[in-house]
Formats: C-alpha cells, structure tokens, sequence
C-alpha cells in the first residue's frame, strides 16, 4: 500500500497541470472544454468555469506543457507577493527591501503555498486577488479620520475591491463568502455586479451556450462528489483537509455559520470593514463542503488584516500568529499525529476516532475566524440595531 501512494503524489501534481493544459488544446480544436470520464465523471479533467481558460490561455498557448506550468506558477507567486506589500502598504506600513525579501522567503516557506505550487492550482492567484481586493478596500478614502468614520463619497476603491472579489467568485465558486465585504458597502456590490456582464458575454462569445450547460452538469456532478463521507485521516494525502467532517449535522452548521456572517457583515460599522472582510474570508476554507489545504493561501492577506487590528488595539497578535502557524504545519503535522505517533506509541490508537480533530489547519483557520468574528461583533453597537425605546409617557405604570 505505501508504495502505491508514494506513486499516486509524486503523479498528482504532473495530471493536475495537465488538465488545464489539455482543455485550452482542445479549445482551440474547435472540441468541448469538459470531458467526461468512462464512470460518467469529470474526475481528473478541466473543472472550471469556461471563461476561465482566458486566465490561463496566454501561458498555454505558446508555451508546451512544463514552460507553461513554470510560467503559471511563477507569474501566480509574484502577484501574490505584490498584493501583499499593497495591502501592507494600504495598511500604513513601509517596508524596507530586506523586509519584502523577507516576505518573499516567508511565502516560498509556507506549506499550502508550496503545494500550490506543486499542483498548480488556483490557490496563488486566488490569495493575490484577495490582497488586492483588501487592498483597495483599506484605501477607499483619503485621510485616516475618513477611513475610521466610513466618509469615502468619491472614492473608486470601493469599486476595485467589489470588482476584484467578483473575479475570485467566478474563477471559483467555492469561494463565494469572501464576497461578505460586498453586503457592508454599496459601492462594493456594485463594483462586483459590473464585472459580471462583461465576464458572461467573454464565456459566451469565446465559448458558446453548449459548453455552460455542461458546466451546470460538472456543478451538479461536484455537489454530489462534496456530498461524500470523510475518509479517515490515516489515508493522508497532502491536500487533505476536512474541517468540519466530524460534525453529524455539518451542512446545517454551515448554513447557521454563513448566516451569522451575512448578520455580522450587514450590522458592522464602517469601520469595521477590515474585520469584515477578514470573516468572510476565513469562512472559506473552513465551511466550504470541499475544500483543501492549499485554501490557506486565501488567509494570507485575512493574516495581515488581523495582526494590523490587533497591534493597534493592543490586543492578541500572537493569535495571529500561532493561527498562521497551524496553518502552515497541518499537512505533515496530520501526518505526523496519525502516523508516526501511533507507531511510537500504540496506545494513542485509541484516539482515532478523533483523529479529524487533530487537524493542526482545523484549529489555525478557528482561530482566525473567530478572532475577526470576535472583533466584528465588538464594533456592532447593539443599541442602533435595537428598535428605539418608547417614551416615558406611552409605559404602563404600576398602577394602570
């Protein structure tokens, strides 16, 4: 058995850059973007919206299959060190070279980022999209006294960052509450819902009707797959994450969880609309129904957002801290507790029916969530959310 799963990962990352590769190649054959597999599937085959092989079809096209993976990655990983120094800097933070270099080692040396690389997947771009989009969203207003007040008439910001959640939305469904900033300002949305027109007439003109009705079908094929039972933890493969497989109603604490946010995002001052967007964010990985490890990259920028509030209210950056640590260690520190830890000590067996809550990234991505959760529900000042008391003359008295 552990030779034929050493075979399987060291494979994986080579079929998954393929796919990508394989749907653009037969695009431009005038062939259907999807292929189904002889069970009836799309497993292991382009997953995609259409409109997306635009993203990754200037590395494909004129580049055979290693050149373009390479240029992918490294094009992917620099955009995501650049939206990173733009939310630093939107943040009021000048880094000096040694620390952008600094960033660049720390990136290089976080896990999920490196499994990004290794399948190249999404992950990368997604994560610089979302700094991109924090961003702009800490940049709409001129002055400090704008921003905490939430004065921002005139500002286009608001709309890049709308319009920058939008993408990530499209390239990939499952990251759909990031766009929980989106209900805390009306610029935001509108930035968003600008995008979607010009991004259905590109998928249609280049693409056809036909190939988005296949895509509903490799929709519904994927909510079925979602739908499956958790694997145990002792079958690790690196991308494994399951946060909340332990749980017997999962699906109904996702939808009280997504409630809440949509609650938090919609009571939230305008002051608050980093801790917002941080929750919307850190939801992803840890409410998606499928979700992997390389999600983490996403809470890089909700990392930087949270350890900024945190320094200037005095409060627990270290959080933030042990949060990204966890994060970074879940893969092999999985690996380690369900593996090598049983072998040294049998005993521990005994704990495996709680091996899912051993997962180090289930514990980091908590504690980012509830963090910016905490911090949001603090700046909700309960008294204009209640309805407005009735005057003293309109009050039973004792004696009526």
């Amino acid at each position: 058995m552990a030779p034929r799963e050493r075979r399987v990962r060291v494979g994986v990352p080579l079929r998954r850059l393929r796919r990508v590769h394989a749907a653009v190649d037969r695009w431009q054959a005038g062939e259907s973007l999807y292929r189904r597999t002889d069970e009836g599937g799309f497993w292991g085959t382009y997953l995609y919206p259409p409109v997306v092989v635009l993203l990754f079809w200037p590395f494909t096209a004129p580049l055979s299959f290693r050149p373009a993976a390479m240029a992918w990655v490294l094009a992917t990983a620099v955009f995501l060190w650049l939206g990173l120094q733009a939310l630093v800097a939107a943040l009021g933070y000048d880094l000096r070279r040694s620390e952008r270099l600094g960033l660049a080692v720390l990136l290089a040396g976080f896990h999920p980022v490196v499994l990004t690389a290794k399948l190249g997947q999404t992950a990368l771009f997604m994560g610089g999209l979302l700094s991109v989009a924090a961003a702009a969203l800490i940049r709409d207003g001129t002055g400090r006294a704008d921003r905490d007040r939430g004065a921002t008439t005139g500002s286009r910001w608001a709309y890049v960052s709308g319009a920058a959640t939008a993408v990530v939305g499209v390239v990939k469904f499952a990251y759909a509450p990031v766009g929980a900033h989106l209900l805390h300002d009306r610029r935001r949305k509108v930035g968003a819902l600008l995008v979607v027109p010009p991004l259905v007439w590109l998928s249609i003109r280049f693409f056809g009707v036909a190939a988005h009705l296949t895509y509903v079908d490799v929709l519904r094929w994927g909510v079925e797959q979602g739908s499956d039972g958790a694997r145990s933890p002792t079958l690790w493969l690196a991308p494994y994450f399951k946060p909340l497989a332990w749980l017997p109603a999962a699906q109904a604490v996702r939808l009280v969880v997504c409630l809440g946010v949509v609650a938090c995002s919609l009571l939230a001052p305008p002051r608050a609309r980093r801790t917002v967007f941080a929750l919307g964010v850190a939801a992803v990985p840890l409410f998606t129904p499928q979700t992997y490890t390389y999600y983490f990259v996403a809470l890089l920028p909700v990392a930087v957002i949270l350890l900024a509030v945190e320094l200037e209210r005095d409060g627990r950056p270290e959080l933030v801290l042990l949060g990204v640590l966890c994060l970074h260690l879940h893969a092999y520190g999985l690996k380690f507790l369900v593996h090598t830890v049983p072998s040294a000590f049998p005993a521990f067996e005994t704990l495996r029916p709680a091996y899912l809550l051993l997962q180090p990234g289930l514990w980091g991505n908590a504690l980012l969530f509830g963090l910016a959760a905490l911090r949001t529900v603090q700046s909700i000042d309960v008294s204009s959310v209640l309805p407005a008391e009735t005057d003293s003359f309109d009050r039973p008295t004792d004696g009526d």
